[in-house]
């Protein structure tokens, strides 16, 4: 009986060593899922295109039929001259803000309802990223979360990394790894998605820094004022936009805009006002 006792002894502690051992073993390993909020430390990139990117942006919309009359490099003008510009460090959400995240702040009493009915299941399930809000109202959720509507070269910088890919996933389209549509703000069933989708799909078209959806899905809002030709004059550190205007730039693209809009580079604008079924947006935060 005694052997039989320490046999079933060292059995439990056998049982308890491996459990022990499983349970170090995850917590040192590495996790596979990216943090909600990523820190890109300070440092230079090269914002804007060159005439080569400009003329595969001309080329690229020529492929929608509908577009190809209006596709001229001077559509494109822009973004540029490419320029280098420091940015220092800062935090960025990994997604776009979702209609639950959005929830929290509204039960608070600090945002306002979005434009879009919560029954609308083509934009306002849970998952999907919240639309129907200006940039104002952006700026408040932010600002309730402890961050701020990002500028136009910390956007740029977390799609492209330190490369001059033309999207976040590399160099070239491809129209499996984002949410985009067609020609006459049409939306487009090859991604898969009709209208917006979660705000975690597509992981395979994430930037270098591992953030999703920066082409397609919604446009997002900057902080900054949109001038055409704000890049000829822009500072090279930590530059803020023009210095007056009434329309806010916004980046990436959306689930009605066609190819060429959802490269990394393409600018457009909107009144800080105003609001759109398919403009969403992501907080920026400072580091200390």
């Amino acid at each position: 009986m005694h052997a039989a006792r320490s046999i079933a002894v060292a059995a439990a502690l056998l049982v308890l060593t491996l459990g022990l051992r499983a349970a170090a073993e995850r917590l040192q390993a590495p996790s596979l899922e990216s943090p909600a909020i990523i820190l890109i430390h300070g440092g230079s990139f090269q914002m804007g295109s060159d005439d080569l990117d400009v003329a595969a942006a001309a080329e690229l919309c020529r492929a929608q039929p509908d577009d190809a009359p209006l596709c001229q490099a001077a559509l494109f003008s822009d973004e540029q001259p490419r320029h280098r510009v420091y940015v220092s460090a800062y935090r960025i959400d990994r997604t776009e803000v979702a209609q639950r995240d959005y929830l929290r702040c509204m039960q608070h009493g600090v945002c306002p309802p979005p434009r879009v009915l919560d029954s609308d299941a083509r934009l306002a399930l849970p998952e999907d990223p919240v639309v129907g809000i200006t940039a104002a109202e952006a700026e408040t959720y932010c600002g309730f979360c402890g961050g701020r509507l990002p500028t136009e070269a910390e956007w740029e910088r977390a799609a492209r990394g330190t490369t001059t890919r033309r999207f976040p996933w590399g160099q070239h389209w491809n129209s499996r790894v984002a949410n985009h549509g067609l020609s006459g703000n049409r939306p487009g069933p090859l991604d898969g998605y009709d209208y917006a989708s979660p705000v975690s799909a597509f992981r395979d078209g994430r930037s270098p820094y591992g953030l999703l959806n920066m082409a397609g899905n919604v446009w997002e809002w900057t902080g900054d004022r949109y001038d055409a030709a704000f890049y000829a004059a822009s500072a090279a550190v930590d530059p803020h936009g023009a210095a007056t205007g009434d329309e806010l730039v916004i980046r990436g693209g959306s689930w009605r805009s066609p190819p060429a809009t959802l490269r990394v580079t393409q600018r457009a604008s909107l009144k800080r006002t105003e609001s759109r079924p398919d403009v969403g947006f992501r907080c920026a935060y400072n580091v200390p």
